[in-house]
């Protein structure tokens, strides 16, 4: 079956339970604010010198647990965006991060009305074979569960408006308690080793939160029928990677998960009975296994992957200098 791929939510890298809330939307009709000075009645309130915010961020082992200064977060976006910015304009680079630019194309999809990402070769388990771009706009909110606090936002030169059908978040331990987002602008020329915004779920995910059979389907489709996941890097990159064996000819797909649709988590997040419905009966154990395997996918991936990992906390405290 088709379907108009209408991509209504963000994306997330890595696990995300079905009934997890997914994070407020950035709010960018205003200026990005920066969290206020904090007190400064001793000198360890003052911030470390000769450390920038990513080698502090990495040396805290992850942004929820560092001390964040007045401008920090907005100097973390600015780096983060000036990283993945960097390896568009330097694509020599990729391959250092274990991305081979050649293994996949893009092409007509066979499972919505739109583009595809499809597999030039044949391609093992766990090989990276693309990049998500963020080619609109890079935004944070390091409160993640806070409506209130304040995002900062990196826009691009070629920036028009907001293209939120195309979006993924950052779920890597070092921002899990964050809200880092990349948005792509696909009306942008493509550029090889960045096609992860073009890359589809095998179905629609469900829109109708009372419509348990239809989203039980999807979970068993989304789960058995894709062939690849998002790998988030800790510098902020989302690379695809695959999750099986993937034949030359096929197209690569990657679960969207419920967070795919705001319609839905509303509707269960405004009924408590419904929610407690769906976490105590075979659908909350189905969408377990399915939560675990994408974990364990991730794992993997960042374990085989690890030299590249480091490099791009390398990268990413590089550019960070120059902020």
């Amino acid at each position: 079956a088709t379907f108009v791929s209408s991509r209504c939510a963000p994306r997330r890298a890595g696990p995300l339970c079905a009934m997890e809330k997914p994070p407020p939307p950035v709010k960018t009709s205003s200026p990005p604010t920066t969290r206020p000075k904090p007190p400064k009645p001793g000198p360890n309130q003052l911030m470390p010198k000769g450390r920038n915010v990513a080698e502090r961020m990495f040396s805290a082992g992850g942004i929820s647990q560092m001390r964040l200064y007045d401008g920090d977060q907005a100097r973390l976006v600015a780096a983060v965006a000036r990283h993945l910015q960097a390896l568009r304009e330097i694509p020599d680079f990729l391959p250092y991060l274990h991305v081979d630019v050649d293994a996949v194309r893009e092409g007509p999809s066979a499972v919505c009305d739109g583009l595809g990402v499809f597999a030039t070769r044949d391609l093992k388990p766990h090989e990276i074979v693309t990049l998500y771009p963020a080619t609109n706009e890079v935004s944070l909110r390091a409160a993640r569960d806070d409506d209130s606090a304040p995002a900062s936002v990196w826009r691009s030169e070629t920036y028009r408006e907001p293209k939120p059908d195309y979006a993924m978040f950052n779920g890597n331990t070092t921002w899990g308690s964050a809200a880092l987002r990349l948005e792509a602008d696909p009306t942008l020329p493509i550029q090889p080793g960045f096609l992860g915004h073009l890359v589809n779920d095998a179905c629609e995910p469900p829109s109708d939160a009372t419509d348990i059979e239809r989203a039980m389907r999807y979970l068993a489709k989304t789960t058995n029928e894709t062939n690849c996941h998002a790998v988030p890097f800790p510098s902020g990159v989302v690379a695809i990677a695959t999750s099986k064996e993937v034949r030359a000819g096929e197209e690569l797909l990657m679960t969207y998960s419920f967070a795919y649709s705001g319609d839905f988590m509303a509707g269960i997040l405004a009924d408590p009975a419904r929610r407690k419905q769906m976490l105590t009966n075979a659908f909350a154990t189905e969408m377990k296994v399915a939560s675990v395997k994408m974990e364990q996918l991730t794992t993997e991936s960042l374990k085989i992957h690890a030299k590249a990992e480091l490099l791009s906390r390398e990268l990413l405290v590089d550019v960070a200098d120059d902020n």
